[in-house]
């Protein structure tokens, strides 16, 4: 086993008060696989995925469970200890690049930081994002890498994070709405390229997603969550061909009623 998760439950603490966000979250990566991370925006996946990084905000807190690389409990690791595996072994493509990518830096310049934190020379990391760049499908690579943020496209940006969780061939890739907020077209060129590193890298991911057609082209295992809680999982046919919870259905059902509006508006719904 890969990566796991052994009842997670998360804690937001407000005042002399506690909420809880996340409850007995269980899941699994297998090496190699891509496994589907589903449900409705606020159920709880960021959440999840920000627990096994390290990134919980201040007054959220694990109360409960592991998390595992491996044979390593990164839950137990101090934040300094799993700095060491951040972007090495695990690494994480957040769900906005608008925001997650600094403005005031070259892209260029952020993807090799993330190979020379770990030890790659300058050099090293230089020639590793112009072969990354390329990987990703990026045409003029000299010009894009020397660009800003602010002047690339929407899909030229997401390409750009996954460049940079790619520089250290990490094993796990944790995917947050990679295709989100991208045009159909460009959400297709987004799943080949995922698709390509499965095949040519064997690289795990936990992709976190609501939208079900992407899970169906890439995932052979799904998690639905709903209210910080895992309500059913299961192979991807099995999830689609025989739903056996309300909520499952309900997704499977706005997938379908989605399918027969224009596109432009079925990603509002999904």
């Amino acid at each position: 086993m890969l990566f796991k998760i052994d009842r997670l439950s998360v804690e937001v603490h407000e005042k002399s008060q506690r909420r809880p966000l996340l409850e007995d979250v269980s899941l699994c990566v297998d090496e190699g696989e891509f496994v589907a991370f589903v449900g409705e925006s606020g159920s709880g996946k960021t959440m999840t995925a920000l627990s096994a990084m390290h990134l919980l905000s201040d007054g959220i807190r694990q109360t409960g469970g592991a998390i595992y690389l491996g044979e390593t409990c990164i839950s137990s690791l101090s934040t300094k200890e799993f700095r060491s595996i951040s972007g090495n072994e695990i690494s994480m493509i957040f769900q906005e690049p608008m925001t997650s990518l600094n403005p005031l830096i070259r892209v260029g310049t952020q993807i090799e930081e993330a190979g020379i934190i770990h030890g790659q020379s300058k050099q090293e990391a230089q020639k590793k994002a112009e072969s990354l760049a390329k990987l990703m499908g990026l045409s003029d690579t000299d010009r894009i890498l020397r660009s800003f943020p602010h002047e690339l496209s929407g899909g030229m940006k997401q390409r750009i994070m996954i460049a940079m969780a790619l520089m250290n061939e990490t094993k796990l890739l944790i995917a947050d709405e990679p295709t989100t907020a991208l045009d159909v077209l460009t959400q297709e060129e987004i799943i080949k390229i995922l698709q390509k590193l499965r095949e040519t890298q064997k690289i795990a991911m936990l992709l976190i997603t609501h939208d079900l057609s992407v899970v169906k082209k890439l995932c052979s295992r799904v998690y639905i969550m709903h209210n910080g809680k895992i309500k059913e999982s299961g192979t991807t046919e099995e999830i689609f061909k025989n739903p056996k919870d309300e909520y499952t259905k309900a997704l499977l059902n706005a997938l379908i009623f989605s399918s027969q509006i224009p596109q432009e508006r079925a990603q509002h719904i999904i």
